[in-house]
């Protein structure tokens, strides 16, 4: 049975498969390598990629696209508001879940995001089988590196009832990295590599340290208003302006008209990634007017020289957090199909010169080809070797930090870091807080923060307790974060010995 590598994306989702000692995208049913992640209702039917994403101009309410950004997520979550403002589809609260509300089939009908995630996962199971026959096929899927349990969970619910049976989640950078074989072929290699990603709505940059054929995330910074398509609005908002100097008339007025131009644009924005010229048509696109319009790749990477920055601060920002100089990374590989414009690749090779630019994979297809090669070891595998094999290629490690707050006075919000992001699993580590003369009491809330962690960022995993202590007294605290992904909280009186410990679960 084959096995099979699944890169699902905000905008795009990509299948690889590990055959005949190499790994190879499969194309979808259009010939395609990659498949839009867009899901379209209709009254006759339901359509998913190319053909749902070309409708959205005559059906946008019953269009669902970018849905991996709410995955896992209740309707109160910021990332769920912010979302709703700008989706298409109409986004209402069922149960605290966030659902979408469209027309299918003559009734109004309502679908989660895991739904809607379920529907593409299906329609990359389709592809899977027309490579490698019938049958639940086995799969290896990718996430993001901040992806806690939940989120994960919802993932691999959404691809198992579609019908793959997972074998396994692996975070995207470290996918990146296996599609290169970076330190497999030699285990003696030590060495930082740099994984940036840019896809369609977010962009992210991760630094690996490989050492023994392991690898361990370093660092991992994320922008999650940066993208690929903010380089369509740019060459948008000049095409724009080039059809209101043609014919005296301003199409964003209307927008069917705007999402037309959009479509060109990107069209065009991709034929610039390998051609020195492009041609923007668009036949009626406003008060039946047609637009034709001649762009060169120099006009268009001038008007993107604004965008680089971003890229390149997210990078500067996450070897800062490494504690790394940019001439330690020996390799840099992009991802995501934004960083296929050649003036995105030359920027980040300006950004870390003196490391090798990987760009032999297509950005957008190397986090499943890795995948897919994660996938060929994994299948047939026992429970036991499965687990071996993860322990002896990648690091596991912590994607936020935990801290604890020992104060009673509920005015102070400072918070301690117990166990910082990144922590390797296992690890333990050890904090000793010493009581003021009078105080008898102590207690200590354990948090699990973003960076930096402060109250607001947080979320309360557990509190401990200790009364009627002798005065004065000193309590070391010991957290020691187990291998099966369990952090054990001990609290000790050093005079007395007397103890209170709690187990809680953690990303």
């Amino acid at each position: 049975m084959a096995a099979f590598g699944v890169h699902f994306g905000t905008c795009s989702a990509c299948l690889a498969v590990y055959k005949d000692g190499k790994a190879d995208v499969v194309a979808n049913d259009l010939g395609d390598r990659v498949t839009p992640c867009v899901v379209a209702f209709t009254d006759h039917d339901q359509s998913v990629g190319a053909a749902a994403k070309q409708g959205i101009i005559r059906n946008a309410a019953n269009t669902i696209s970018n849905v991996k950004q709410i995955l896992g997520r209740k309707m109160e979550d910021p990332v769920v508001e912010n979302f709703s403002a700008k989706s298409t589809a109409k986004v209402v609260e069922k149960n605290g879940i966030p659902q979408f509300e469209v027309n299918h089939k003559g009734k109004t009908s309502q679908y989660s995001a895991s739904q809607v995630a379920e529907i593409i996962y299906r329609k990359m199971l389709e592809t899977a089988q027309s490579h490698g026959g019938s049958g639940i096929q086995d799969a290896v899927l990718t996430v993001p590196f901040g992806f806690g349990p939940e989120h994960k969970n919802t993932f691999s619910e959404a691809a198992t009832k579609a019908g793959f049976n997972i074998l396994r989640l692996i975070n995207e950078a470290s996918a990146a990295a296996l599609a290169y074989d970076l330190g497999q072929m030699d285990h003696s290699e030590s060495s930082y590599a740099l994984v940036y990603r840019l896809g369609g709505t977010s962009s992210d940059a991760t630094v690996l340290k490989i050492e023994n054929g392991m690898y361990r995330v370093c660092s991992s910074t994320a922008d999650t208003q940066f993208g690929g398509n903010q380089f369509t609005e740019v060459l948008l908002k000049y095409l724009a302006t080039e059809f209101k100097r043609q014919y005296k008339a301003d199409v964003t007025e209307n927008k069917r008209s705007v999402t037309k131009l959009r479509f060109a644009a990107e069209t065009c924005k991709h034929a610039l990634s390998t051609l020195g010229n492009a041609k923007c048509a668009v036949d009626s696109l406003y008060d039946g007017m047609d637009f034709h319009h001649g762009v060169s790749r120099a006009r268009f990477e001038s008007l993107c020289t604004s965008l680089l920055q971003q890229g390149s601060g997210l990078i500067e920002k996450c070897l800062a957090e490494a504690g790394l100089n940019k001439t330690d990374i020996s390799k840099v590989i992009l991802c995501g199909g934004g960083a296929k414009v050649p003036i995105v690749q030359k920027s980040v090779a300006d950004t870390v010169k003196g490391a090798e630019i990987l760009t032999s994979i297509s950005p957008d297809e190397v986090i499943a080809m890795g995948a897919a090669k994660e996938a060929a070891f994994l299948v047939g595998k026992e429970i036991e070797d499965l687990k071996d094999h993860e322990e002896h290629t990648q690091a596991r490690c912590l994607s936020s930090c935990v801290c604890v707050k020992v104060s009673d006075d509920p005015e102070t919000d400072n918070l301690i870091t117990a166990l910082p992001k990144l922590s390797l699993i296992p690890s333990r580590k050890q904090h000793t807080f010493t009581l003021a003369d009078a105080q008898d009491n102590f207690s200590m809330e354990v948090y699990e923060a973003s960076d930096p962690p402060t109250l607001q960022n947080s979320s309360l995993l557990a509190r401990i307790v200790m009364r009627d202590l002798p005065t004065p007294s000193s309590i070391q605290a010991n957290f020691h974060l187990r291998r099966e992904g369990t952090l054990h909280v001990t609290c000790q009186e050093l005079t007395s010995n007397r103890e209170e410990s709690v187990t809680i679960g953690i990303s």
